[in-house]
């Protein structure tokens, strides 16, 4: 019975050993996953991976680092990395316990989407149900989002309208799921609600580039060539040298001859 018991406490200490060493850890990890996090924002992949492998180095046992390794790498195209890093978020997401709840969903729904940019989509399909069983996930909108979409993609119109709303009956004003909502409407030939669809994510986001482009090419294809021109205008002063501003450039000067 004693020495039962000088083991369980044994076990304890030990358990509160690595617990105490893990957040001294994280206390070093944490501003320099900010940093990479910053770094990814701003399109500085490499900057990104100075940041985090200083942050790997201090603690390697980190989710938040292995989650934003995973993101760097699906970013430039390394999807091996990614996945490898994918895995790790997974296997460690627990770490964080209270600090970030649906850590490990979020790591599913990133593995998923890694494997959407291979083509993957059965299996991505799978990992976002996984990301979906946890009560905790904060964000579950993003995945109903990605199966929607994937199920646009496999053409699949049912399935993708029954996610695209479930994502916002989660959170309303996500706007992704309004503009997914828009491209089944007008897979079904309902142009109408779809640009009811695209003016809800515009609500939502007025900074939404595609949808707006979209919604203006809707408008140009029912022949309102005026509202058209509206959106047109709208994107090429929100991005007057990024790609969707250029296409918009475009499709305005089509509507002056």
């Amino acid at each position: 019975m004693m020495k039962k018991l000088i083991i369980g406490m044994l076990a304890a200490l030990l358990a509160w050993g690595c617990a105490s060493q893990f957040k001294e850890q994280r206390n070093l990890s944490r501003p320099m996953v900010a940093l990479a996090m910053g770094k990814i924002q701003e399109e500085d992949i490499q900057g990104a991976l100075v940041e985090l492998r200083k942050a790997l180095a201090a603690n390697p046992t980190d989710p938040e680092v292995h989650y934003t390794y995973a993101m760097t790498y699906w970013k430039s195209g390394k999807y091996d990395k990614a996945i490898e890093h994918a895995d790790k978020a997974i296997e460690y997401a627990d770490k964080l316990e209270t600090e970030r709840p649906g850590m490990r969903s979020e790591a599913y729904n990133l593995k998923g989407t890694i494997l959407v940019s291979q083509d993957q989509y059965d299996l991505a399909l799978a990992y976002f149900r996984k990301a979906l069983e946890d009560e905790v996930y904060q964000t579950p909108e993003f995945s109903l989002y990605n199966m929607g979409s994937v199920y646009l993609q496999k053409k699949n119109l049912t399935l993708a309208k029954e996610n695209a709303q479930k994502a916002l009956e989660r959170n309303s004003h996500y706007a992704p799921a309004w503009h997914l909502l828009s491209k089944v409407f007008v897979a079904e030939g309902r142009p109408g609600d779809a640009v009811e669809a695209l003016r809800h994510a515009i609500l939502e986001f007025p900074g939404y580039l595609e949808a707006r482009y979209d919604l203006g090419q809707l408008y140009l294809q029912m022949g309102a060539r005026e509202k058209a021109r509206e959106q047109f205008a709208e994107v090429v002063r929100l991005d007057p040298n990024g790609m969707y501003g250029a296409q918009a450039t475009a499709r305005l000067k089509e509507l002056m001859k």
